[in-house]
C-alpha cells in the first residue's frame, strides 16, 4: 500500500522565487511539479540554498539552521565580479483553488525579505504583514512551527544520534504537546511560587503572634506611664520654677562681681601704660648701641648659616664619590657580561654556518636521485594500467551475468515475500476498520460536552478579565494621583523647612539684635535702672510697606542704629555705660530734647513725588516728632529722571531719594549704584519675616489638604489591590480551567480527525493491497520466466590467469618504485625544512649580536664619564669647598668677639629695662589673674544665664509658661517636692521602655494578624486547584503521546516494510510506566535477519529506517508538500532503489521536493531542476531532462 495523506491536504506548491538570496544573486524562479520534482546539481552548486530558502520564508529565525552564523550570511555576499547585494528575498507561491488558505484569491504568495541594515518585513499576496500572521494563515495546512514538510540530513543524523529520552522529545514535539508542557511548567511555578507565599505568610503569622502578647502588655504599662508622667509633670513645673528663681539670684550676683573686675582691670592697663611709655624712652636713648648690636648679630647669623650650608655641600659632594664609585663597579660588570654574550654568540653563529652548508650539499644530491626515482615510478604505472585495462574487459562480461542471474533470483523471493505480507495485511486492515467506526461515536459523544464546559468556562472568564482591567485601571489612576500628591507634598515640606530655618534664623537675629552696630546692640542688651527709659533703635520702632523698603533704607542710612530714650538723662546714662565697658558709640534720640516738625514745601505737589519719607512709613504717633526729625525733610520720587528735573528746578536744594535707591543732597551730590552683596538689611528682615509667615499659614492649609488626599489614595489603592489580588486568583485558576478545556476539545478534535484520517487510510489501504498483489503476481511471473532463460544459455569463461600474473608483477613492482619514490621525497623536504630553520636561527644570532653591540657602546662611554667624574670632577669639587668652609670659619670667630664687645657696651641700659620689664611682668600676672577671674566672671554669667533660659525651656517643654509654673499650687518644701518627684520617676523607671502607641500598634498588629489567616486559606485553596490542573494535563499528554505512537507506530511498520520489502519495525517505551519521562527505542528487523536494536543495524539500513519513521510523521501531520535534502545520501544502490520506487508509488498523492545526486531517485521525478555555477560563486538554474543527464550519471 502507497503513503497515504489526507484528502483536504489537495494545497501544492507551485514556485519558489529567489533574489539576493546566498548564492542567488539574480531573480530565479524554480518551478514544482504536481508531483516530484529532482534538485539536481554538483557539490557546492546551492542546491540546499533552495531548501534553506524555503525554510526561511516560512518562518525559520535561528541562522544556524540555516547554514550561517549572522543574519547579513544569507544576502548575497558578492563574488570578485560582483558587488554584495543590500537585501535578500524569497518568495514562496501556492496554489489555492480550494481556499484551503484563508485569503480569496487563486494564488497566494508569501514573501520575506531581508536588508543588509538588519530590517526585515513579511508580506502576503505583496501586502505586509507580520511573522504572526503567516503562521496563522499556514496555522492549519501542516506548515507550521514543528512541521514534518522539510527534511534534511541532519534531521535524520539527529534522529541516530539521539538517546531514548531525547526521541520521546521528538515523538512530543509531533504530538504537539509542547503547549502543556508550557503550561504545566507555568502552573509548577505558580505552585512554587505560592509555598513561598505560604511559608512566608506563615513565618509572619508566627512572628505575629509572638508579638501579640507582648503589646497587650505593654498596652497596660502605657496606661500607667500615662498617669504617673501627668503627676510628674507638676512637680517638675514646680521644681524647674524653683530652678529659674534660683539662677535668677545668682545671675545678679554675678554681674555686680563682673563689674568691680572691670574697674581693677581699667587701673592696671593705667600703669602698665606708664611704664611701657619709660621703657620706650629707654630704648630711644640706647636704639643707636642697639642698632650697630643687631647689625653685629645679623652678620653672625648669615655667616653661621652660610658655614651649615657649605658642610651640607661637602656632605653631598661626599654622597656623591661614593655612589659615582657604585656606578663604575655596576657598569663594569655589565660591560663584562655583554662581551661574554658577544663571544657566545660569534661561537653558535660559525656552527650554524658549516651545518648550512653541509647539509645543502646533501640536499643537491638527494634532488638528483629523486629526479631518477620518479621516473621510474612513472613508468611502473603505466605499465600497470594498461595490463588492468585487459583484465576489465574479460572481467565485465562474466559478472554482468552472474549479476543478472543473482537479480532474478532476489527480485522472486522479493515478490514471494511481499504477496504473503500483503494478504497477512489485509486481514488486520479489515478488522480495524470495524474498530475504528466504534471508537470515532464514541469521541464524537466526549467533544459535545467537552465544548459545552468550555463555553461556560469562558463565559466566566470574560467576566473576570473585565472587571480585573477595571481595577488595573481604578489602581493605576490612582498610583499616579499619589505620586503628583506625595511629590507635591515633598516640595511643599521642603519649602516649609527652609522657610521654618530662615524663620527661627531672623527671629534669633532679631532676639541677639544682629544687624546694629556694635555700640547699639549693647545699649539693647545692657542692664541697669536706665534700661527702662530706653524705647529701643530707631529700626524697630516703625513698619514699612514693601514699595518702600529701599527708599526708606537709603533716606535712614546709619540712623536706623540710633537709640530713642524717654530723657535725656537716661541719654547720659548709656553713654557712661558703653565707656565703661568700651562698647562703642551710639547716637541717642531723647524724646523730651529732639524737635521734628511737618516738612511743607511747594514741591510736594510736583509730578512724580509721593510724599515725604515720613508718609511712606507707619509708627506710633508718640514717636511722630522724632520720625520728623530723621526723614521729615526727605521727599520719596518715584524716579531718577523725575528727581534730577526737580532738582534743577528748586535749584539743587532739597533732599530727596527715589523707590530705587538714588538719593540727591542740597548742593546737587548724587549717590547711587549697586554691590554684588544681596540686600539683607534691617527692613529687609523684617519684610521677609512677614512674607514667610504669610506663607507658612498658606502652606499649612493646602499641606493639610494634600496629606488628606494622600489618606484617601492610600486607601483607595489599599482596597484595590486587595480585590485584585483575590481576583487574580480567580484568574489565573480559570484561566488554567479554560485553557485545560480549550486543550482538551483540541485533544479531541485531534484525535477525531486522527481516527477518521486513519480509517480512510484502512480503507484506502485494502484497495491499495488489492493493487499491489496484482502488480506483485505480475512480476513474479516475468522474473521466473527470465531466470528460465538465462539457465538454458551457456556461460560465457575466459583463461585469465595469465594476464592474473603479470598484474601481480607489476603491481609489486609499481608498489617498490612508490616507496623509494616517496622516501626520497620525504628527506628532501625534512633537508629543506632544517635548512629554513638553520637559517632563520642564522638571522636571529646575527641580530642578537646587533644587539649587544649596540648596549655596549653607551656603557663603554657611562663607564669613561662615571671614571672621570669619580677620579677628578668631584674631588677637585670637594678640595674648593674645604677652603670656603675654612675662610668662613675664621669670619665666623671674628663676628662673635665683635657681638660679644656691643653686648657689653649696652648692659646698663638694659639693666634699667629689664627692670621695667620685670615690674611689667609682675602687673601683666596681676592683669592676667583679673583677666581669668573676669573670664570665669563672664563664665558664670554666661552659665547662669543659660540656667535661666534653661529653666524657661524646660518649663516649656513641660507646656508652662513663666507665668503658669508660678500659679502651680502644692504644699510642702523643695525637698519634699524632689523626694516626690524621685519616687514618680522610681515608679517610672519601673516599668522600663514605654510605648505609647502600643494600644494602637495591638490593634494595627490583631487586625493583620486576622486578614494572613484568611491569605493562608485562599493559598492553599488555590494551590490545590493548581495540583488539579497539573493532574488533568498530565493525563491529556499521556493520552495524546500514547495515540501518536500507536498511529506513527502502525504507520512505520507499513512503510518499513515497504522500503525494506519485508520484516517488522516495532517503537518500544523504555518506561511503559511513565510515558512522559522515559525514553523510546526502536526494534527492527530486516528480511532475513534477527530482531535488533536500531545502533546494531548498518549505517545504509539506519537510514532507511529513520527515512520511514520520518514518513510516519509526515503521515501523522500532513503537509501540502515535502522537500527531502539529501536524505538518500548514506544509502547503497540496493537501498537507494527502493527509496525512489517508494516516491514513485506515494508521488500521485503528495507533491515532492527531492534535493539529491542520486541516478534511481532522478529517475523517479517529473521535473529536474538544475543548479550550476556557471560563473563563480553564483547560482544559475536549469530545467532539464533525466535523459540529459544519463550518460553523466552513468
Amino acid at each position: 500500500m502507497g503513503f497515504v495523506l489526507r484528502k483536504e491536504a489537495v494545497m501544492q506548491l507551485l514556485r519558489l522565487e529567489l533574489k539576493g538570496f546566498k548564492s542567488f544573486a539574480d531573480k530565479t524562479v524554480v518551478k514544482f511539479s504536481p508531483g516530484m520534482t529532482a534538485v539536481i546539481g554538483p557539490n557546492g552548486s546551492g542546491k540546499s540554498n533552495i531548501t534553506d530558502a524555503m525554510k526561511w520564508v516560512l518562518g525559520e529565525s535561528n541562522v544556524r539552521n540555516l547554514r550561517g552564523q549572522r543574519a547579513e550570511d544569507i544576502i548575497f555576499s558578492g563574488t570578485e565580479k560582483r558587488k554584495p547585494m543590500s537585501a535578500a528575498e524569497v518568495t514562496l507561491v501556492f496554489d489555492n483553488a480550494d481556499g484551503q488558505l484563508d485569503v480569496d484569491m487563486q494564488e497566494v504568495a508569501i514573501t520575506r525579505r531581508i536588508y543588509r541594515t538588519g530590517e526585515s518585513e513579511f508580506l502576503i499576496n505583496k501586502r505586509t504583514c507580520r511573522l504572526k500572521d503567516i503562521h496563522l494563515l499556514l496555522a492549519d495546512t501542516g506548515l507550521g512551527k514543528d512541521s514534518m514538510a522539510i527534511i534534511g540530513q541532519n534531521r535524520i543524523d539527529a534522529i541516530l544520534n539521539s538517546k531514548p529520552e531525547e526521541r520521546r522529545l521528538i515523538f512530543e514535539d509531533v504530538a504537539g504537546i509542547s503547549r502543556f508542557k508550557i503550561n504545566k511548567e507555568d502552573a509548577l511555578r505558580r505552585i512554587a511560587s505560592t509555598d513561598r507565599n505560604m511559608e512566608r505568610v506563615r513565618d509572619i503569622m508566627a512572628t505575629i503572634e509572638e508579638q501579640l502578647e507582648p503589646l497587650a502588655e505593654k498596652a497596660e504599662t502605657t496606661k500607667k506611664y500615662m498617669a504617673l508622667s501627668r503627676s510628674k509633670r507638676e512637680y517638675d513645673g514646680v521644681i524647674g520654677f524653683h530652678n529659674y528663681k534660683t539662677a535668677d539670684r545668682l545671675l545678679t550676683r554675678a554681674e555686680n562681681d563682673n563689674i568691680a573686675l572691670k574697674d581693677e582691670e581699667i587701673e592696671l592697663q593705667t600703669q602698665l601704660s606708664t611704664l611701657d611709655a619709660r621703657r620706650h624712652t629707654l630704648q630711644a636713648e640706647n636704639a643707636k648701641d642697639q642698632e650697630q648690636l643687631k647689625s653685629w648679630v645679623s652678620q653672625f647669623s648669615e655667616k653661621q648659616r652660610e658655614e651649615e650650608r657649605i658642610n651640607g655641600t661637602v656632605t653631598l659632594l661626599e654622597e656623591q664619590l661614593r655612589t659615582t664609585k657604585r656606578e663604575v663597579e655596576d657598569t663594569s660588570l655589565r660591560i663584562s657580561e655583554a662581551e661574554a654574550s658577544k663571544k657566545g654568540e660569534e661561537q653558535q653563529l660559525l656552527i650554524l654556518d658549516r651545518l648550512i652548508e653541509d647539509e645543502t650539499a646533501q640536499l643537491e644530491s638527494e634532488r638528483t636521485q629523486f629526479v631518477v626515482l620518479e621516473e621510474n615510478y612513472n613508468k611502473a604505472i603505466a605499465q600497470l594500467d594498461a595490463e588492468q585495462s585487459s583484465w576489465k574487459s574479460l572481467e565485465s562480461d562474466r559478472q554482468a551475468y552472474q549479476q543478472r542471474q543473482l537479480d532474478l533470483v532476489a527480485s522472486i523471493e522479493t515478490a514471494k515475500a511481499t504477496l504473503r505480507n500483503l494478504e497477512s495485511r489485509k486481514s488486520e486492515s479489515a478488522v480495524q476498520v470495524e474498530t475504528l467506526e466504534t471508537e470515532i461515536k464514541e469521541v464524537q459523544s466526549n467533544l459535545s460536552a467537552a465544548k459545552s464546559e468550555h463555553e461556560s468556562l469562558e463565559t466566566q472568564f470574560n467576566e473576570l478579565s473585565n472587571k480585573r482591567k477595571s481595577l488595573v485601571d481604578e489602581e493605576r489612576s490612582a498610583s499616579e494621583r499619589l505620586r503628583e500628591a506625595r511629590r507635591a507634598l515633598n516640595r511643599m515640606s521642603s519649602d516649609v523647612q527652609k522657610a521654618q530655618g530662615r524663620l527661627e534664623l531672623l527671629a534669633q537675629w532679631a532676639e541677639q539684635h544682629e544687624g546694629y552696630l556694635e555700640g547699639t546692640k549693647n545699649i539693647l542688651n545692657g542692664k541697669g535702672p536706665w534700661r527702662e527709659a530706653i524705647k529701643g533703635a530707631v529700626g524697630d520702632l516703625f513698619t514699612v510697606d514693601n514699595r518702600f523698603t529701599v527708599a526708606i533704607e537709603i533716606a535712614l542710612g546709619g540712623s536706623v542704629n540710633h537709640v530713642v530714650t524717654t530723657t535725656a538723662k537716661a541719654a547720659s546714662e548709656g553713654v557712661q555705660f558703653l565707656k565703661s565697658i568700651q562698647g562703642g558709640r551710639v547716637t541717642f534720640l531723647p524724646m523730651d530734647s529732639v524737635k521734628g516738625r511737618p516738612y511743607d514745601t511747594p514741591a510736594l505737589s510736583e509730578d512724580g513725588v509721593i510724599g515725604t519719607a515720613v508718609d511712606c512709613i507707619e509708627f506710633d504717633a508718640a514717636y511722630n516728632h522724632i520720625f520728623q526729625y530723621l526723614l521729615g525733610r526727605t521727599l520719596v520720587v518715584e524716579t531718577m529722571e523725575q528727581a534730577i528735573a526737580l532738582q534743577k528746578k528748586y535749584n539743587q536744594q532739597l533732599r530727596i531719594v527715589t523707590l530705587t535707591g538714588e538719593q540727591f543732597q542740597p548742593g546737587g551730590s548724587l549717590t547711587g549704584g549697586a554691590t554684588k552683596k544681596k540686600r539683607s538689611t534691617l527692613l529687609s528682615r523684617r519684610e521677609e519675616a512677614a512674607r514667610l509667615e504669610a506663607e507658612l499659614a498658606s502652606v499649612e492649609e493646602r499641606t493639610a489638604k494634600l496629606e488628606q488626599q494622600i489618606k484617601d489614595e492610600e486607601n483607595r489603592i489599599e482596597r484595590a489591590q486587595q480585590e485584585r489580588s483575590v481576583l487574580d486568583e480567580q484568574y489565573q485558576h480559570t484561566n488554567l480551567l479554560f485553557m485545560a478545556s480549550q486543550t482538551k476539545i483540541q485533544n479531541i478534535v485531534n484525535q477525531l480527525e486522527r481516527k477518521n484520517r486513519v480509517l480512510h487510510d484502512e480503507q484506502e489501504r485494502i484497495v491499495q493491497i488489492d493493487v499491489d498483489m496484482g502488480q506483485t503476481k505480475h512480476v513474479l511471473s516475468q522474473s521466473e520466466l527470465e531466470l528460465a532463460a538465462l539457465h538454458n544459455s551457456p556461460e560465457q569463461q575466459g583463461d585469465q590467469s595469465a594476464i592474473m600474473e603479470r598484474l601481480s608483477t607489476l603491481q609489486k613492482t609499481q608498489q617498490e618504485a612508490y616507496e623509494a619514490f616517496t622516501a626520497s621525497r620525504l628527506l628532501c623536504e625534512r633537508l629543506e625544512s632544517t635548512i629554513e630553520e638553520r637559517k632563520v636561527q642564522q638571522e636571529q644570532r646575527k641580530q642578537n649580536l646587533e644587539t649587544i653591540a649596540s648596549r655596549l657602546e653607551p656603557l663603554m662611554e657611562l663607564l669613561h664619564s662615571s671614571e672621570e667624574r669619580l677620579h677628578v670632577v668631584i674631588p677637585e669639587q670637594i678640595r674648593v669647598v674645604n677652603e670656603s668652609l675654612e675662610a668662613i670659619r675664621g669670619e665666623v670667630e671674628k663676628l662673635r668677639a665683635l657681638r660679644d664687645e656691643a653686648y657689653q657696651s649696652t648692659a646698663g641700659a638694659r639693666e634699667e629695662i629689664e627692670s621695667i620689664l620685670a615690674e611689667q611682668d609682675r602687673l601683666n600676672q596681676r592683669y592676667k589673674v583679673v583677666q581669668n577671674r573676669l573670664v570665669e566672671a563672664e563664665g558664670k554669667l554666661t552659665r547662669y544665664r543659660m540656667d535661666c533660659d534653661r529653666a524657661v525651656e524646660d518649663l516649656n517643654e513641660l507646656g508652662y509658661s513663666l507665668e503658669d509654673a508660678q500659679h502651680i499650687n502644692i504644699a510642702g518644701s523643695v525637698n519634699d517636692w524632689k523626694m516626690e518627684q524621685a519616687r514618680l520617676m522610681a515608679e517610672i523607671a519601673e516599668l522600663g521602655s514605654v510605648n505609647p502607641n502600643a494600644v494602637e500598634e495591638y490593634e494595627e498588629t490583631k487586625t493583620r494578624y486576622d486578614f494572613l489567616s484568611n491569605q493562608l486559606t485562599d493559598l492553599d485553596t488555590a494551590k490545590e486547584q493548581l495540583q488539579a490542573v497539573i493532574a488533568e494535563m498530565d493525563k491529556a499528554m499521556s493520552t495524546q503521546l500514547y495515540d501518536v505512537l500507536e498511529v506513527v507506530g502502525k504507520q512505520f511498520q507499513h512503510v518499513f516494510s515497504q522500503l525494506f520489502g519485508g520484516g517488522t519495525a516495532q517503537i518500544v517505551l523504555t518506561d511503559p510506566e511513565n510515558i512522559l519521562t522515559g525514553g523510546i527505542d526502536f526494534y527492527i528487523q530486516p528480511p532475513g535477519k534477527k530482531r535488533q536494536q536500531l545502533t546494531l543495524l548498518s549505517g545504509g539500513e539506519r537510514a532507511l529506517t529513520v527515512i520511514a519513521l520520518l514518513f510516519s510523521f509526515l503521515d501523522y501531520r500532513p503537509a501540502p508538500f515535502c522537500v527531502l535534502d539529501e536524505v538518500d545520501a548514506a544509502l547503497d544502490e540496493a537501498n537507494v532503489e527502493r527509496f525512489s520506487s517508494y516516491l514513485n508509488r506515494v508521488n500521485k498523492e503528495t507533491q515532492f521536493i527531492v534535493v539529491s545526486h542520486r541516478k534511481k531517485t532522478m529517475e523517479a521525478a517529473e521535473v529536474l531542476q538544475g543548479v550550476t555555477m556557471v560563473e563563480r560563486g553564483v547560482s544559475r538554474l536549469l530545467t532539464v531532462s533525466f535523459e540529459d543527464v544519463k550518460e553523466d550519471l552513468a
